[in-house]
């Protein structure tokens, strides 16, 4: 059987202060780097990330709307915050689903889809979730990071750069 230390850890990757921790190391990282490894860090900052947070605001808005207390309730560990949907298996999914639309490698989206539902597992397995919890948690991220690609696709092209103008708007 998986120890619960790996539960643990894959269940890290869910976990939205990693994010942001990643996202602080980025920027640090962003203005060390130069060329080629620096369009990791764009890719990040501009797709992952936006993509991530949204996928974590609807799931704390629908975690208000719903309140559904966790399984684990009463325990030692359970977190205090409500179960339905999960926040972890919609951070994950929304990161993966982003790099997935974004590489279009058939083996590499296998792997991460993999990856990605051994996270909401051990959110099963670490008892702080129902499986209805994960699937819809799941589908929130697949379904922000599709919203941030379809916005990149439309705005993309209409970097932040600081010398770039937006057109007048027509009279």
């Amino acid at each position: 059987m998986i120890s619960m230390i790996v539960w643990e850890v894959l269940s890290l990757f869910g976990n939205i202060w990693v994010w942001i921790i990643l996202t602080l190391a980025s920027i640090v990282f962003f203005f060390l780097l130069t060329g080629e490894k620096r369009e990791y860090i764009v890719f990040f900052l501009k797709r992952i990330l936006p993509s991530v947070f949204l996928a974590r605001f609807f799931t704390e808005i629908l975690k208000q709307v719903f309140r559904i207390e966790r399984p684990c309730l009463g325990l030692n560990f359970c977190p205090s915050t409500y179960s339905f949907p999960s926040g972890h298996a919609s951070v994950i999914f929304a990161a993966v689903t982003t790099i997935i639309l974004k590489k279009k490698d058939k083996r590499l989206a296998a792997f991460l889809l993999i990856f990605a539902s051994l996270v909401d597992l051990s959110r099963l397995m670490l008892n702080v979730h129902r499986i209805e919890d994960v699937i819809i948690g799941s589908f929130i991220g697949m379904i922000s990071a599709l919203s941030v690609e379809k916005v990149f696709q439309k705005w993309g092209s209409r970097d932040l750069n600081p010398g770039h103008r937006l057109p007048k708007p027509r009279s």
